[in-house]
């Protein structure tokens, strides 16, 4: 078998060449090197000749497959959860999983695949795993894995290939897979040998893991995967010593400047990203001894408890208007595991004024914590940048911020408690007892509160004004608890991910808080909730439109309205057509108990809420700064007061993306 696995490899290096030629790619792109005259090549992973270590002890062999050495590598690395869809160059890999122990979620359609194993692991933080097939199969999963790569979630995807000596010859279902899945992973690789697999699947993992998270790929042509040899158990326990990068080393001195900043500032205001996910208690530690106001992104939401008065809860766009004159007006700005992202800062010439006058006077300024230094300038020119894992950066700056003296902080949060109160979120209550969005998020909302259950509860959504809705009137308590696709925007994602997190978090209450637009998208995986008999909570907030970018569309376009109107179904009808539990809500009087009937029930239910749309508010529109908002007093002025009248405030520029 070795001697015939070593004939095997050079036959591949004729066809990764031919690969090539045909792809325009190099070959090394294919994981192919060609060693350098005299030299004696090492395969990836492996060390140069003259410093290895060569013992006399035989090491334990078992014949395997090449679809088995992955699957005890995925066993290695702690994978208990596989994601994907069956096809016929990918059955060598998935019949290793036949009555094994890594539990396989049959999905509905690979792009569902690839939004579940991101679900799976943004609400645990462990690795997400997608299998699908060639071609097809994996051009459906580009959307999950660029959402995943712009949203740092950690995914190993795996797929089939044609054969090697089919590769390059427009074969049935055969793409240059690995040319497609550059752009949106962190890594990819197509292993053309098999004794190339352990080391590919270690360093999959390890990447996708090391610094900013993200999604790493493997091409896996049929006949490498099919190949049997005599492989060393040795390599398996190999698999889990190193499971991603160390993180970088601590420079104290740029932490003593961010103390500095944060000490004698008197107006400070942390603004925390998902990056800080994995550290909420040091986190709460620092702001509570500094005094300090404390503000999220959407995947931030949670790691600082929103019920805590300190919390300023979402900034951004759709954000919390407190939120965004907190910003406007802070001296120091701490920016914890985020990356200004262009919702969460309005016009850049115009962002942090306060902040960046006190820059020059050396009084404050912006500080910058990241894992990933590429985000350091990228967006906003830091006075202080620390490159660290946060948690590391938090506990040192613990040892240096001190409690604040300077009756300018105590005023300071005064003054955020203020605009709370003044600017708090708020809806125009629709007339007749009918309901919208916000009403229905709000009482979902009470009834979490007054039972309790918010502190065992993972929302998901899809894209559009109910996401935005959800954060806004929904308070988060704790860390990846709501699941969403932040700067993709991927309409369709909210079932597939409330899937995914139902699946990583059995015991949790996993809501799904989805538009008719996005559910239209991806509602065909029903079947998987009805397959595995997921207790999910699925509402869908059905308005019979694309209400935000209706909403664009009438106050950019004159109310010219173009592909924004839906063609619903009966969406009771459609789930319980699927043997799912499902019942409509049209008014305020039965909201309540209809709510409560619905996330008491035992098992899977759906829940139609039949709304009145309406304007997402706050909003920052294109072009202006962060304070410059809409707000719900300029309501009837920006919207109309009917579908018909248009209202008096006339907007200019480009739209919202």
């Amino acid at each position: 078998m070795k001697v015939a696995a070593r004939s095997f490899g050079r036959s591949q290096q004729a066809t990764a060449r031919s690969f090539a030629r045909r792809w325009h790619v190099s070959a090394s792109v294919l994981g192919f090197k060609t060693p350098r005259t005299g030299d004696v090549a090492a395969r990836p992973g492996q060390l140069p000749m003259e410093r290895r270590h060569f013992s006399s002890k035989v090491a334990p062999l078992r014949e395997m497959s090449g679809g088995e050495v992955i699957f005890n590598m995925l066993v290695e690395h702690g994978v208990d959860t596989v994601f994907g869809y069956s096809g016929g160059a990918v059955l060598p890999l998935i019949d290793a999983f036949h009555g094994k122990s890594i539990k396989w979620i049959t999905s509905s359609h690979e792009q569902c695949s690839g939004h579940s194993a991101a679900a799976y692991a943004k609400s645990t933080g462990k690795f997400g795993v997608a299998i699908v097939t060639s071609g097809p199969g994996l051009t459906n999963l580009v959307t999950p894995m660029q959402d995943a790569l712009t949203d740092g979630v950690p995914m190993v995807i795996f797929s089939g290939q044609v054969p090697t000596g089919a590769m390059g010859t427009d074969a049935f279902q055969e793409c240059p897979a690995t040319e497609i899945t550059r752009s949106c992973t962190k890594w990819n690789f197509v292993c053309l040998d098999f004794n190339q697999l352990p080391w590919a699947v270690n360093e999959a993992f390890r990447i996708a893991n090391s610094g900013r998270p993200g999604p790493c790929h493997i091409d896996l042509p049929k006949d490498i995967v099919s190949m049997r040899a005599q492989v060393p158990e040795a390599i398996f326990r190999q698999a889990s010593a190193s499971r991603s990068d160390a993180p970088p080393m601590l420079d104290m001195s740029a932490v003593q400047q961010a103390a500095d900043l944060i000490n004698k500032s008197k107006r400070p205001i942390f603004y925390v990203g998902q990056g800080a996910s994995h550290c909420p208690e040091i986190l709460t530690q620092v702001v509570k001894k500094a005094n300090v106001p404390v503000t999220t992104t959407c995947h931030g939401m949670g790691i600082f408890d929103e019920r805590d008065p300190l919390s300023m809860h979402m900034l951004g766009m759709h954000g919390a208007a407190y939120a965004n004159f907190a910003i406007q007006n802070a001296d120091c700005i701490v920016a914890v595991g985020s990356r200004f992202d262009d919702r969460t800062t309005g016009i850049i010439n115009k962002y942090a004024p306060k902040a960046r006058e006190a820059e020059k006077q050396g009084t404050g300024g912006i500080v910058h914590i990241n894992i990933d230094k590429t985000t350091f300038g990228k967006v906003v020119q830091p006075t202080v940048s620390v490159w660290a894992d946060t948690e590391h950066a938090l506990q040192a700056l613990d040892n240096l911020v001190t409690a604040p003296t300077d009756p300018e902080r105590e005023k300071w949060v005064e003054q955020c408690q203020d605009w709370k109160k003044q600017y708090a979120f708020d809806y125009v209550p629709a007339p007749g007892g009918l309901i919208k969005v916000q009403q229905v998020i709000q009482e979902i909302n009470n009834y979490l509160q007054k039972t309790g259950k918010i502190d065992n509860t993972i929302v998901s959504t899809g894209v559009g004004n109910h996401q935005m809705m959800s954060c806004q009137f929904l308070r988060w308590v704790k860390p990846r608890t709501f699941i969403t696709s932040g700067s993709l925007g991927v309409m369709g994602a909210g079932l597939p991910f409330a899937i995914g997190s139902q699946v990583a978090n059995p015991d949790a209450l996993n809501i799904l808080i989805d538009g008719d637009g996005s559910f239209g998208m991806t509602n065909m995986d029903l079947q998987t909730v009805k397959r595995y008999n997921l207790p999910i909570k699925m509402a869908i907030m059905n308005d019979d439109r694309q209400q935000m970018v209706w909403i664009w569309q009438r106050l950019f376009f004159e109310g010219r309205y173009i592909s924004v109107d839906n063609v619903n179904p009966d969406f009771v009808a459609l789930a319980k057509a699927y043997g799912i539990e499902a019942m409509a809500c049209d008014n305020a009087e039965d909201l309540p108990k209809a709510i409560e009937k619905w996330l008491t029930h035992d098992g899977p239910m759906l829940m139609d809420f039949k709304v009145v749309p309406d304007i997402c508010l706050p909003m920052v529109a294109p072009g202006k700064a962060l304070d410059e908002m809409i707000l719900l007093q300029d309501r009837d002025a920006v919207f109309g007061t009917s579908d018909e009248e248009l209202g008096t405030m006339k907007f200019g520029g480009l739209a919202p993306s």
